[in-house]
């Protein structure tokens, strides 16, 4: 994702001896000389400022700072040798950089009220004007009494649910057992029925929306709008630069680098348009209860169509009084089952045929 410099702001960094804020770009502590080592780290201000000398923007293009390895001080990246001990800075350390601090932003800080004498500091004073106390020191983290740990639940607020689940599993099983489970029956072929239906489809206009260079030919196209219709990296025609929200990412030398991520939404045509579709606007259906199914009569306008068809065969046997129903593939099947003949019958619990052999 391309990232846009929107500029750079001056950092912090907290002695790890007297707890003293300091700027960024300070190597040394001016609360108690402490050098800045290699560990510590970079922050944002409590105000952040856009920085508008040259200079320091330049220092901060130059690359992450150097740490002599002898005396441990924080030299700038093109330096030769320590401004502390002098030492060749040929194997120092680079500081690390490249982390993102938090978001950016430059509204205005409330001031801030000195611990030591009450006098109130702007939110980017480091020191107080009038005491020079201190005005923001890193606070050490207080040990919290931790909360007990919340109690497991009984094994008795289990027992509900488990139960509920035995008897569904149980009801399951009782089920799968009723349905597989057949009886033999002999029984009479009482009659037929069959039906035989065809569906009707004739042309209609349908509207719909898509791009507009995905709309199909010969298609009547209606009003369009402009819609976003991908994001890429690259400028585009008909493409909306968006980007988020700017952040600031150590450079490694005190002075934060400001960026945003950004895209190009870009946005084409989205159009309604009509188009004739076949649909179903009938069904043409034939019932009967004889050995000679027959299709129903069609009777087409040239702007329709048949459209799927579809059949039913149901035998109707009757035993002791009872009545039993068996469907089956087609007409041919349908003509094994003359009236009057018997079968023997597998019948399941819920008094459905399964299967059906002719009565010895």
């Amino acid at each position: 994702m391309p990232q846009e410099t929107v500029g750079f702001v001056n950092l912090e960094w907290t002695c790890k001896r007297c707890g003293s804020k300091n700027p960024g770009t300070t190597k040394i502590c001016a609360g108690c000389g402490n050098v800045m080592s290699e560990t510590d780290k970079f922050e944002l201000p409590a105000q952040q400022e856009l920085v508008k000398d040259e200079a320091v923007i330049a220092t901060a293009e130059r690359g992450p700072d150097v740490t002599c390895k002898y005396c441990g001080a924080r030299n700038a990246a093109d330096a030769k040798t320590c401004s502390q001990c002098s030492a060749d800075l040929t194997e120092a350390a680079v500081r690390q950089a490249g982390q993102v601090l938090g978001a950016f932003s430059a509204e205005k800080k409330p001031d801030v009220k000195c611990p030591y004498c009450g006098a109130m500091n702007p939110a980017t004073a480091l020191k107080c004007s009038k005491c020079a106390g201190t005005l923001r020191v890193a606070q050490r983290p207080v040990d919290q009494p931790q909360a007990p740990p919340a109690a497991a639940p009984a094994a008795t607020h289990r027992l509900p649910l488990l139960i509920g689940i035995g008897v569904l599993i149980v009801a399951a099983i009782v089920c799968g057992l009723l349905f597989f489970r057949t009886s033999d029956t002999s029984a009479a072929v009482q009659g037929v029925q069959w039906q035989r239906a065809i569906e009707i489809m004739e042309q209609r206009p349908v509207e719909r929306e898509t791009w507009r260079d995905q709309i199909p030919s010969g298609a009547a196209m209606g009003s369009c709008e402009l819609r976003v219709r991908g994001v890429q990296d690259q400028p585009a025609p008909n493409a909306e630069k968006i980007c988020g929200t700017p952040y600031t990412v150590d450079t490694g030398t005190g002075v934060g680098k400001v960026v945003q991520d950004c895209q190009y939404e870009v946005k084409d045509d989205w159009c309604a348009y009509t188009q004739p579709q076949w649909m179903v606007i009938d069904s043409l259906v034939a019932n009967g209860a004889d050995a000679n199914p027959q299709w129903p009569a069609v009777n087409l306008r040239t702007d329709q169509r048949e459209g799927d068809r579809a059949e039913s065969y149901v035998v109707l046997f009757s035993s002791d009084g009872k009545e039993y129903q068996m469907t089956v593939a087609n007409a041919s099947e349908l003509l094994k089952y003359a009236v009057g003949s018997r079968w023997k019958l597998k019948v399941n619990a819920l008094g459905s045929v399964v299967a059906a052999e002719p009565a010895q």
